[in-house]
């Protein structure tokens, strides 16, 4: 793939293009597809700082070969997995936001993780997912079929919040995903996956919701994309937005990108799986007519330590990329390079707080100006 002149990080002054959100003619809904990359993906073999001169040095084994790297600048290239997701780059429909994390970090899988899906930190952690009270908020003058949704095992994310609902509203079992690490705990199969008994509780009139979405997936259209687990999960996405059922954020995630030990090859067909499931809801969304107001984001509870270890894999780091892919999206790199010549401890120090790209989604894309998260507000994401 040819070298390409992008957007640099000082020259994107706003994340959309200026015809952004020019919203289609079926819809004017906002949509939010969150991705966790559970586990940790490592930033440095996805993102690669190939012209550094100390990339090579601190990955003698899992380096990428510069003439496999997809490169997106004079820089910085993508991994040869990611070669759909290269080519919405191309077309500037791809942020990337460099070097993200927080304060005090916590390289505990299910504590970090907990604080991200919070927005929360190193010293104090929220009480309720994120979103939860914006899109409740934003619940009052829409007539949503549901506030949110998670197609995997995990809605942590929407944890203490009225509306949300897990797989079994729409039957549907999620694939089990290999575990973060050993002590995280997962769901068994005894238990209620997802948030729906809670929701029963709560409100008597969000049964006549479900009804509704039943109703709705009757007619829907049936789709297949590629992408193992997350492309089975993404499908079910599809369907439930091509049946017109009316749910501002979807929740999937694929893993595990926990790499401790032998890298390489997990990591590569990993990162394939995310580009194939990644494109092919883009193509499935551009069809139905909404990938405008559309926004896929990934997150994750960290990343990984820009030295390999001993194993020809990566312990847990700190800072890392993440995406941020949409129709009105102006594609580019924010937050600049990794630091490579700054190491604490071999890993990479953060530069932009996480919970900045939760303040620029809900300000930019929900057109919720004021939110919990306005004063981490910055001008490197505009």
């Amino acid at each position: 793939m040819k070298r390409r002149d992008f957007l640099s990080f000082i020259a994107a002054t706003s994340m959309f293009s200026n015809a952004a959100y020019a919203l289609s003619n079926e819809s004017d809904q906002r949509i939010l597809i969150l991705i966790e990359l559970q586990g940790a993906n490592d930033g440095l073999n996805t993102v690669i700082p190939f012209k550094h001169s100390k990339y090579k040095n601190l990955r003698p084994s899992l380096f990428i070969k510069g003439n496999d790297i997809l490169t997106i600048s004079d820089f910085q290239g993508l991994h040869p997995s990611m070669k759909n997701i290269a080519e919405l780059y191309e077309k500037g429909e791809v942020k990337i936001v460099q070097n993200l994390g927080y304060p005090q970090p916590v390289l505990s899988h299910f504590r970090s993780i907990e604080l991200w899906e919070t927005g929360g930190d190193g010293i104090s952690k929220g009480r309720e997912g994120w979103l939860n009270k914006s899109i409740s908020s934003l619940s009052l003058s829409h007539d949503f079929d549901g506030n949110g949704i998670y197609l995997d095992n995990s809605g942590d994310i929407f944890s203490n919040g009225s509306g949300f609902l897990g797989p079994h509203a729409i039957d549907y079992r999620p694939d089990k995903i290999e575990g973060r690490d050993t002590t995280v705990p997962s769901a068994d199969e005894t238990q209620s996956i997802g948030l729906l008994d809670k929701v029963i509780k709560k409100r008597q009139g969000d049964l006549l919701r479900l009804n509704r979405i039943k109703e709705k997936l009757n007619n829907k259209k049936n789709v297949r994309l590629k992408g193992g687990s997350l492309g089975n999960q993404l499908s079910r996405v599809c369907e439930l937005i091509g049946a017109n059922i009316s749910i501002p954020v979807y929740k999937v995630s694929i893993g595990s990108f926990d790499t401790h030990i032998d890298q390489f090859w997990r990591h590569r067909q990993l990162l394939r799986e995310l580009d194939e499931a990644v494109s092919g809801t883009v193509k499935e969304l551009k069809k139905i007519g909404i990938w405008n107001n559309t926004v896929i984001m990934t997150y994750s509870e960290f990343g990984r330590r820009a030295k390999e270890n001993g194993a020809r894999g990566t312990d847990h780091g700190m800072a890392a990329p993440h995406f941020v892919i949409g129709g009105s999206i102006k594609g580019g790199i924010n937050g600049g390079l990794p630091n490579l010549d700054q190491l604490q401890n071999n890993d990479l120090i953060y530069e932009i707080d996480y919970r900045s790209l939760y303040d620029f989604v809900l300000n930019k894309h929900f057109n919720l100006e004021s939110n919990p998260f306005k004063k981490f507000r910055t001008n490197e994401i505009a």
